[in-house]
């Protein structure tokens, strides 16, 4: 009898722990990583952390600019490079480019239908990123899937780094706040970034950045009830 209890308590136990790992591993796995992971900047002589690679269309500048550029570099404390804005004025597009990428830690690919058509500079990106990483160097490339792509019409560059590497999608209103699945996946994909010294010292800057919007929109959220509930009771007693 005893036997059985325990054997039953076991298995529960067992089938909890899966369903939180389940449910939680992005958390979990952002939480140990924050713990025990290496800040990349004390092991490399990189300058950004990353170059972010798009087809130049007006939807997609739109997304790269206003969403991404300003998440990573305004919210998670990242170094971001962008070419149209970091380029100096005079310099090879093609040299410009692979040094960029060089220099940096990931390599943000956006990928949407029409990307391969929208121009050479984009694949030149992803060529340079994908030969980064078959040479044994830091850098590492993701992909980020702004619209759904066919498997038909993505290019031999695109379906041999599809095979290897991340792949996150984005999801549209589902994925604009930080606590979404879109902005913790990515998280576990870019560099670490701890602060030095101070109160903060060697805690993840993006995690505390994240703490920090919580904390403030759950102040937010407190002040506008508390300020609701005063005027029910002045309504009330008027």
């Amino acid at each position: 009898m005893e036997l059985g209890c325990g054997l039953g308590v076991t298995l529960v136990l067992m089938l909890l722990l899966f369903v939180v790992y389940h449910v939680f591993w992005l958390e979990l796995l952002l939480l140990y990583r924050s713990w025990f992971g290496t800040d990349e900047r004390h092991t490399d002589d990189k300058e950004y952390d990353v170059y972010i690679s798009y087809a130049r269309s007006g939807e997609e500048e739109q997304f790269v600019l206003s969403t991404l550029r300003s998440v990573l570099e305004n919210e998670l404390g990242y170094s971001v490079c962008i070419f149209d804005r970091d380029s100096l004025p005079g310099g090879t597009i093609t040299d410009e480019t692979l040094s960029f990428v060089a220099r940096s830690r990931r390599l943000l690919v956006v990928v949407r239908p029409g990307y391969a058509s929208q121009g050479s500079q984009a694949l030149l990106e992803l060529k340079a990123g994908i030969d980064g990483m078959a040479r044994g160097g830091h850098l590492r490339v993701i992909l980020v899937q702004y619209k759904p792509v066919r498997r038909q019409v993505w290019v031999r560059e695109l379906r041999r780094a599809r095979v290897a590497l991340a792949l996150v999608r984005w999801q549209g209103d589902k994925s604009r706040e930080l606590t979404s699945r879109f902005w913790k996946r990515l998280r576990v994909e870019l560099p670490l970034r701890r602060v030095s010294g101070g109160e903060g010292g060697g805690k993840d800057v993006a995690l505390m950045r994240l703490h920090s919007q919580n904390s403030t929109n759950s102040q937010t959220g407190l002040i506008t009830n508390t300020v609701k509930d005063t005027q029910k009771v002045f309504n009330s007693a008027a």
